[in-house]
């Protein structure tokens, strides 16, 4: 039976590997062959004509320098202050009773389970008329639109983080809190030289899933965005961009098969940065998750 259970393991791993891997190996194929391959039946995997030609044509498409630029400044902004609010609130979940905690803590939780699109437009209403009467501001095409939410522990699946800090600092001996208050500590101050030293994994896992939704994220910014340049936004409109600069005109007939190669060229070089940062980062990652109990 041991046999027999190693053998079915190995499949499972197999299976599962070929899944995550299959779309990545693919991605790197299309990146750096000719487009006339793929209209070739008898090209697989290894390009006929390989080149690097479409990985700068696709640098030039999607503006990456700056468009890289733009995404630094909202995604990794606000994925930052993010991690700050949601540790904040978490502490609060964890450490303290206060009446209605219970029913804030439930919608923390539909946080989770309900759709940004649900929201969406009662949101764009919002910051388009921010304020009040005659104070009232429009938000739409400013960084504030992802910078506020991040700030007040609403932005992009934030109620996951949410649950993560508090879990993670559930796990925290409370007798170091004590300590410091009996020596004189605030529950800030407290929270700032015990709590987050304390749990810097749990700080990291929640910066990589911020940085990852954020980078990812198109449908969130193309509600308040009308012509921001972000990877994702780059890489949703990559069709009518590619005809414009390649092309000089939206009206061209680029068969669809032969787009592939710039779509992928695309998607490699907006995850390239995600894959590095998880490949340094990959030990400390773990061992968050373990650490905030909701391993599986």
């Amino acid at each position: 039976m041991g046999k027999v259970w190693a053998f079915f393991r190995f499949i499972i791993v197999m299976g599962l590997s070929f899944v995550i891997l299959y779309p990545l190996i693919y991605m790197v194929s299309c990146s750096f062959r000719d487009r006339i391959d793929m209209t070739d039946p008898t090209v697989m995997w290894i390009p006929r004509h390989p080149t690097i030609a479409v990985i700068k044509e696709t640098i030039e498409v999607l503006n990456l320098w700056n468009t890289l630029k733009n995404t630094l400044i909202i995604n990794i902004g606000c994925s930052v202050v993010q991690v700050f609010s949601c540790a904040l609130t978490g502490y609060g979940f964890a450490r303290f009773d206060f009446r209605g905690k219970r029913v804030l803590f439930g919608i923390v939780i539909m946080m989770i389970l309900v759709p940004i699109q649900i929201i969406s437009m009662p949101l764009y209403s919002l910051f388009r008329n921010f304020g009040i009467g005659i104070f009232s501001v429009n938000l739409i095409d400013s960084a504030l639109t992802m910078y506020l939410p991040a700030m007040t522990a609403n932005g992009i699946r934030s109620g996951l983080m949410i649950l993560i800090f508090r879990q993670s600092f559930k796990g925290i001996p409370k007798e170091l809190e004590d300590a410091s208050y009996i020596d004189g500590c605030s529950p800030l101050r407290t929270f700032v030289q015990i709590i987050i030293p304390n749990a810097s994994s749990a700080f990291l896992t929640v910066f990589l899933f911020s940085v990852v939704f954020y980078w990812n994220d198109y449908y969130v910014s193309s509600t308040f965005f009308t012509n921001s340049e972000t990877l994702g936004l780059m890489l949703k409109n990559i069709d009518s961009e590619l005809k414009m600069r390649l092309f000089n005109t939206v009206a061209v007939d680029v068969d669809p098969r032969e787009q592939i190669v710039w779509k992928e060229a695309g998607c490699l070089l907006s995850i390239t940065p995600l894959l590095i940062m998880y490949v340094f980062l990959q030990k400390y990652f773990t061992e968050g998750i373990e650490h905030s109990g909701i391993v599986g």
